[in-house]
């Protein structure tokens, strides 16, 4: 995917003021034919490729008797050589911003929903053994809790047995040593 530039990332790379930029993109569209992408809303839009033939361009400048026109025209000389499209031409490949934007969304898109697709599978499987472990401790707790009141259950027995018996005994004991009332004198 192509990354594309705004022209404060221009002049900001460059190093340049916002008029010499201007003075220059003028010169290479009309004097060296150069083709600069803009966006639906008519605004310059720059590729790597564009920041190169800009870096290009001042180089240039730089050599005694070239003027901005002379080096616009071999910038576009050399452009039309190297396959860049001139003025007169249009471009088959043009860059829409937009279109761009909306794929890279688009594909964003489909990586979040694969994304959240795997982690809801991920927690669909989780919640499936977290019901698994709960009715197995259920079932544990069950079996603990009905040994318990089995337990408890038998204990009463016995504890009731126990006092069945302490009962009858001293009930018998009683039995024995009760006195008629005539014999209560002697």
């Amino acid at each position: 995917m192509t990354i594309i530039y705004k022209p404060s990332d221009v002049m900001k790379q460059l190093d340049i003021k916002e008029s010499l930029y201007k003075k220059y993109i003028a010169a290479l569209e009309k004097d060296g034919g150069y083709v600069f992408q803009k966006n639906q809303q008519g605004h310059r839009i720059f590729t790597a490729e564009d920041i190169q033939t800009l870096e290009k361009f001042m180089e240039l400048i730089k050599y005694d008797g070239m003027t901005i026109e002379k080096v616009a025209k071999k910038i576009g000389e050399m452009n039309s050589h190297d396959g860049h499209d001139s003025i007169s031409e249009e471009e088959p490949n043009r860059y829409d911003v937009m279109a761009l934007v909306e794929q890279a969304v688009s594909s964003a898109l489909k990586v979040q929903e694969k994304q959240i697709h795997e982690v809801m599978t991920s927690i669909a499987n989780q919640n499936n053994e977290l019901k698994v472990q709960l009715k197995r401790i259920e079932d544990k707790h069950d079996k603990v809790f009905v040994q318990s009141l089995r337990e408890s259950q038998e204990n009463k027995k016995l504890m009731l047995e126990e006092v069945k018996t302490q009962v009858k005994s001293e009930i018998a004991a009683a039995k024995e040593e009760k006195k008629k009332w005539w014999k209560f004198g002697k």
